[in-house]
C-alpha cells in the first residue's frame, strides 16, 4: 500500500487487517501491530487503554524534535489506527546502552535526553530498560512504544482507588 503524505485511507487498512493481508507483528495490552510492508506499521487499538497510547504517541510525535522517537505519519479521527515508521526491533538493550554509552539501565536513566523527555512528555524512564520499546531507524535507536506515560498508566492501568490516593 503506497501512501499518499497528505491522506491514508483508513478504511482501506481496516479492511486489510481483517483480510489478514498483514503480517503481525506484537500485542500488548491495548493495542496490536501490523506491518504494513511499505517501511511503516499499524498499531491498532482494541480497547480505551489503546486509543489512550495512540492519542498520547501522535501528540508526543506532532510537538518532539529530539529525533528520539520514531516519527508518526497519520492517525485516524478516532485514534484507533496510528501509522508510525517502522524500525528493526532490538532484541537486546545492550544496542541502546552502546549507543548513549552506558553500562547499565541505571547509568541509562541519567542520560540527559532520556530525562528531558521524561520530564516533557511524562515518559516512565524505567520502560525505557525494555527493548521492546526500542528499535532501530538509520543505525541509531528510537523509541518505538512510548504511549504509557504516567498519565496514561494513572488514568487506565491503575486500581480506582489509587487514582484518588495519586490526585
Amino acid at each position: 500500500m503506497e501512501f499518499n503524505k497528505n491522506k491514508i485511507d483508513f478504511n482501506e487498512i481496516s479492511l486489510n487487517i481483517k483480510r489478514r493481508y498483514y503480517k503481525f507483528i506484537g500485542i500488548g495490552s491495548g493495542r496490536i501491530v501490523y506491518d504494513l510492508e511499505n517501511g511503516y506499521v499499524v498499531k491498532v487499538a482494541n480497547n480505551n487503554k489503546g486509543i489512550a497510547q495512540n492519542k498520547t504517541e501522535y501528540k508526543i510525535s506532532l510537538s518532539d524534535n529530539t529525533n528520539l522517537f520514531a516519527k508518526i505519519l497519520d492517525v485516524s479521527e478516532n485514534f484507533k489506527y496510528l501509522v508510525m515508521e517502522k524500525a528493526i526491533k532490538i532484541k537486546d538493550i545492550f544496542y541502546v546502552w552502546k549507543y548513549f554509552n552506558v553500562k547499565n539501565n541505571k547509568e541509562l536513566y541519567q542520560v540527559k535526553e532520556l530525562q528531558n523527555i521524561s520530564s516533557i512528555y511524562g515518559l516512565l524512564l524505567i520502560d525505557l530498560r525494555r527493548p521492546v520499546n526500542w528499535g532501530m531507524l538509520n543505525g541509531r535507536p528510537v523509541i518505538i512504544d512510548y504511549g504509557y506515560t504516567n498519565e496514561v498508566r494513572r488514568r487506565y492501568y491503575m486500581h480506582p482507588l489509587l487514582r484518588l490516593l495519586r490526585k
